[in-house]
């Protein structure tokens, strides 16, 4: 699923760079940007789920995140509008705890596919504002591996799959840089992250 996911995002990308070039007095039309962020909504799930466990005595160590990490492709409609989208990934991984003792190891992993509009608010030379929504889904995939008495990790994976619904919301986002590339931070909520930064590409 992973592997799917990749491939998805590496054909968008590839797909829109072979598109022709505007002409040298327009403004870019295409724009891929990747980015990497901070407390997505998956992650805020996996935090719940912790707070629920350990009402019933469980807890987590070794807890290890990865992500959000984003590709978008923005085509501009005009100066002011652009639509496109955005592909997330998130992860996590841990050790879930039961009375002290070590009882499975966890892996959360996120794929999401959102489409997205940006608005640009102002436009400058070497920078801008802008503003982002985006709506989509989540593939989730959950896999529990048990430790046996000893402490080992045994054979036995429970690994279960879910689709729920997904956004992001950037209400101020800031790019610095030239005509073709830039470098861009955002503010908001949502899967890429409450906060977030990264490159971005403009031909």
């Amino acid at each position: 699923m992973r592997n799917m996911f990749l491939l998805a995002a590496a054909w968008v990308v590839c797909a829109f760079m072979s598109m022709p070039a505007q002409a040298q007095d327009e403004y870019p039309r295409h724009e891929i940007a990747v980015s990497y962020g901070a407390m997505p909504n998956s992650i805020w799930i996996d935090v719940f789920s912790k707070i629920g466990g350990g009402i019933f005595g469980e807890s987590t160590k070794n807890d290890h995140y990865v992500g959000p990490l984003s590709v978008e492709y923005f085509y501009h409609t005009s100066p002011l509008v652009g639509v496109g989208a955005v592909a997330v990934f998130a992860n996590n991984n841990e050790d879930a705890f039961r009375n002290e003792q070590i009882k499975n190891h966890r892996l959360r992993s996120y794929y999401t596919l959102m489409p997205s509009v940006k608005f640009n608010w102002l436009r400058k030379d070497i920078w801008g504002l802008y503003s982002k929504v985006a709506a989509g889904a989540s593939i989730a995939r959950f896999s529990d591996q048990a430790y046996n008495e000893n402490g080992k990790l045994t054979g036995e994976k429970n690994i279960t799959n879910d689709v729920f619904f997904n956004f992001q919301a950037s209400l101020i986002g800031v790019e610095v840089g030239n005509q073709q590339v830039r470098g861009f931070a955002e503010l908001g909520i949502g899967e890429q992250g409450i906060a977030l930064g990264g490159v971005r590409f403009k031909f």
